[in-house]
């Protein structure tokens, strides 16, 4: 029988982001502060509206210099009977596993608002995997690319708890929720 096996990136915390944001800000406040004397107040806060433009982009944007979090070289590779960090290599067997699932790259759901039925797409970025390995905890923030992906967690999940794994999974949508809205999608793309 083969092993399910699932290999995903994974995000690291972007060490220079808050120093991009400061110097930013800093240099925006000494720009205005030597520059308020000579050019109009309200082209000031013209300017300032429009150089608060790139932080707000860097906040919601995937990649940018603002974002505090950025991709890891290394890869995460989640198998049935083990997990791997990078080179680094954890027997499940010898874990306490964590897991919080958002949702996959490209997920579409509805919410309501105001009345109306609104579409919401999920970029997979969200998801948490936490382990306990010899009393050491690792915290790692993994992407899943699509709804295969997402099955293959779904599967190595169940196999860990069939192994005796002791795994918690918290979920932001239920499986069946996700297959029916993953089902919804494939119907829409035939038409």
């Amino acid at each position: 029988m083969q092993e399910t096996v699932l290999t995903t990136l994974i995000y690291k915390y972007n060490p220079y982001a808050r120093f991009f944001v400061v110097l930013y800000i800093v240099s925006i406040f000494l720009f205005c502060l030597f520059t308020c004397d000579h050019i109009p107040t309200y082209i000031i806060w013209l300017m300032l509206c429009i150089w608060a433009l790139p932080l707000v982009y860097g906040a919601i944007s995937k990649k940018s210099i603002f974002n505090f979090r950025a991709l890891d070289s290394r890869l995460l590779t989640l198998s049935s009977t083990y997990i791997k960090v990078g080179n680094q290599r954890y027997a499940i067997r010898d874990v306490a596993v964590e897991l919080h699932i958002t949702a996959y790259d490209g997920f579409i759901y509805s919410i309501r608002s105001e009345g109306l039925l609104k579409p919401q797409i999920t970029y997979g970025d969200n998801n948490v995997l936490l382990f306990k390995f010899n009393g050491v905890s690792y915290d790692n923030e993994f992407h899943l690319r699509d709804y295969n992906s997402y099955i293959t967690l779904c599967q190595l999940v169940d196999e860990w708890r069939a192994a005796g794994v002791p795994v918690i999974v918290k979920e932001a949508f239920t499986r069946e929720f996700v297959d029916k809205q993953y089902v919804r999608k494939s119907r829409k793309k035939k038409k």
